[in-house]
């Protein structure tokens, strides 16, 4: 099946995703950065706490927060994690109320952040590690890209045997095909319908893949809003497998004693959804300089490599395999290929096919 075109944008956002990946700036920060960097150093020295709004979890955060904070140890860190439209919610209720709200968004959401961006709420800062970042990871002024993590096939290597692990979703059809009643209810996926971050999966999917896969799978998938929830209760047995599933949450899982030996994961070698993940300075931001801090911290090289320490996926083309415990984006594309690492990016046609998508979406999904 041909790769649907829409507005002729789909091959070029790829393209130039694949290109800009290969071709990073070099250019260090000189001594007018530096002068930057120590007047926001001073300036954050006389702020109160840094609030974070965000969809990464607790036990990824951690290890960046504190990472951060070996660099800037005055600067008090609260990263909450609020799933990807509750993050703008909130934020739009506080800041309304004039209350304190959140400095900073970290979120895996882009028709949220397409609406934030046309509401004016995004604070349009130049960062000085943004002169590193490929020309995709920056969409917006201000709206930078903060990891690149992949939606990955997860399955219970008890239920499964070696065999039937699923490396591919044409696998996970052939499997459902030979015995569909195995796998009724057996199967889940994020609900599409459920929030943003799944919404723009399956549709980046669709766009890319078309429906054919998922007009298999649909129909025997119950589907999950958490990748918490849905790794649970693979390593429960109560689901045999996940597709689109989070990498960032399975990752973290994989490595703990007992569950390494029930739950095991793939990357998508015919189509893995990459979710490039935003982060940006709202405008009601009352700790404006820590929160440039953090998200200079979170573009340079060291912020990158804590971010793949703590179970996401850094971008950066000087972050190598060997510095994290995961991946990067590059040893995704050599695994699978540059065609099959589908970028999850910010196309104003998700907005416009919002209802119609979702719509054909229940029916496949028969919801």
């Amino acid at each position: 099946m041909s790769r649907p075109s829409i507005s002729g944008l789909t091959f070029v956002r790829e393209l130039a995703f694949a290109v800009a990946l290969i071709i990073a700036p070099a250019a260090a920060p000189g001594a007018t950065a530096a002068a930057g960097l120590d007047s926001l150093i001073a300036q954050s020295k006389t702020e109160s706490r840094l609030e974070i709004y965000s969809n990464v979890g607790t036990e990824n955060w951690q290890g960046i927060v504190q990472a951060f904070n070996r660099k800037y140890p005055w600067i008090v860190v609260e990263a909450l994690d609020l799933g990807p439209e509750e993050a703008f919610e909130r934020y739009y209720s506080e800041s309304s109320a004039a209350r304190h709200s959140a400095d900073l968004i970290v979120a895996a959401a882009p028709t949220s952040w397409l609406r934030f961006v046309d509401k004016g709420e995004l604070q349009p800062v130049e960062a000085i590690e943004g002169a590193q970042a490929p020309a995709w990871s920056k969409p917006f002024k201000g709206l930078y890209s903060f990891s690149t993590d992949p939606l990955i096939l997860a399955y219970n290597k008890l239920i499964l045997p070696e065999g039937e692990r699923p490396k591919s979703l044409a696998q996970l059809v052939e499997l459902v095909r030979t015995d569909p009643k195995r796998f009724v209810n057996r199967i889940t996926t994020y609900d599409a319908t459920g929030h943003p971050f799944a919404e723009a999966v399956h549709w980046t999917y669709t766009h890319l893949r078309g429906w054919k896969i998922l007009e298999v799978l649909g129909p025997v998938t119950r589907p999950e809003n958490s990748g918490g929830s849905m790794t649970e209760k693979i390593t429960s047995g109560e689901y045999s497998a996940a597709y689109f599933t989070s990498g960032v949450t399975t990752f973290l899982r994989t490595s703990q004693p007992g569950r390494d030996k029930i739950l095991g994961w793939n990357l998508i070698a015919d189509g893995t959804p990459v979710f490039v993940r935003g982060i940006g300075i709202t405008r009601h931001a009352t700790s404006k300089a820590s929160a440039r801090l953090f998200l200079e911290f979170c573009l340079s090289h060291d912020g990158q490599v804590a971010i793949g320490k703590s179970g996401l996926t850094p971008y950066r083309a000087d972050v190598q395999k060997s510095e994290v415990p995961y991946l990067t984006y590059q040893a995704i594309v050599d695994q699978i290929g540059e065609r099959n690492a589908l970028p999850v990016l910010y196309d104003r046609a998700m907005l416009q096919e919002e209802d119609s998508f979702l719509e054909r979406w229940k029916k496949v999904f028969k919801l």
